[in-house]
């Protein structure tokens, strides 16, 4: 089972002029199919959501403790139920600084795998609906949401533990409810944001330094291979390791040595980053070029501009040379018809 650890709390604030209740279960759920199925389902959209903020804990213990209990968990010195209740009622402090109502059940889940250990936070809440009994009668339900949840954390455990990175810890807060997010916030003690985007342009920007020596077929498979490699990575929740991408060009491609362009990577960084966590958006960005505004929406593979389809800058024009066919006869019974 790769969840060792799952407990759930209630917090509840019915009124802003009211305290927040807190309901604590007073230990882990005990090993249950239905429980791996719920923890894998909120693993797997939190993964798969986009917006995620990356950084690591605060310095200031005193102020926000979270890393000091989960220090003293991972050391045995405090039990998991204790550690987790002690981030509830601090949860709930951060909670009453504000004017927010909240009724939702937080989930910590402690995973479990080769790579190494991850902590799971999850702030989700009861969604309500109805359904056809077996007399075809109306009936209410409610079930827990573990697709529409928006605050969330991640920390790489071993990484925290190593201290080798800044990006250990990954966070998840609801647009457009900042206090909610603060405090969720405040109490993880989240700290430092990293900016994925920056690392992930300058990435590319050293995959096109890199195919400009190749031919135009191998410079079109690696470009093609990196973009595919950084999407299976964030999909699967990995950064994408330099060397393990390096491995992966030679082996597909056959045309360099493994570390042919891991050690290019290197010999254009001051600081060598050996691994990153990608920014999707730039990195379909880099794949194809798209854009959209009231009347028309267009996208094209970025390989075919100055092949299949010229930019004129001059009268800000696009030319389009082979069309798809089903484009093609679509214009033109247009055409007939008007």
């Amino acid at each position: 089972m790769a969840f060792s650890h799952i407990i759930a709390h209630r917090i509840q604030r019915l009124q802003p002029t009211e305290s927040a209740q807190l309901q604590l279960r007073p230990e882990v759920f005990g090993p249950s199919g239905k429980l791996d199925e719920l923890g894998y389902e909120l693993k797997i959209n939190f993964i798969r959501k986009g917006g995620k903020f990356y950084g690591r804990f605060s310095d200031e213990t005193v102020e926000f403790p979270f890393s000091s209990w989960l220090k003293e968990c991972r050391e045995e010195r405090l039990g998991f139920e204790s550690f987790t209740h002690k981030a509830m009622k601090q949860f709930a402090y951060a909670v009453e600084k504000t004017e927010i109502t909240f009724d939702a059940y937080v989930f910590f889940l402690i995973e479990k795998i080769e790579a190494g250990d991850s902590l799971y936070v999850f702030v989700v809440e009861h969604t309500n609906s109805i359904y056809l009994d077996g007399d075809l009668a109306i009936s209410d339900s409610c079930f827990l949401n573990s697709a529409k949840f928006t605050l969330a954390t991640k920390i790489n455990v071993q990484d925290w533990e190593a201290g080798e990175s800044v990006t250990y810890l990954a966070i998840l807060r609801e647009r457009g409810e900042k206090e909610i997010s603060d405090a969720f916030t405040e109490c993880v003690g989240f700290s430092d944001k990293h900016d994925v985007k920056s690392d992930t342009v300058e990435f590319l920007k050293i995959v096109d330094n890199f195919t400009e020596a190749l031919d135009e077929t191998t410079a079109k498979m690696t470009r093609s291979k990196v973009v595919d490699y950084c999407l299976e990575q964030n999909k699967a929740g990995k950064s994408v390791v330099i060397k393990d991408l390096s491995n992966t060009l030679s082996e597909e491609l056959k045309t360099y040595e493994p570390d042919h362009f891991s050690r290019y990577v290197e010999s254009t960084q001051d600081h060598i980053k050996t691994e990153f966590i990608p920014d999707t958006s730039q990195v379909r960005s880099y794949a194809r070029i798209s854009g959209r505004n009231d009347s028309l929406s267009m996208s094209f593979d970025a390989e075919c501009l100055g092949n299949n389809i010229h930019y004129d800058a001059a009268s800000d024009s696009l030319i389009i040379k082979n069309l798809p066919p089903a484009l093609k006869a679509r214009l033109l019974k247009h055409l007939q018809e008007h």
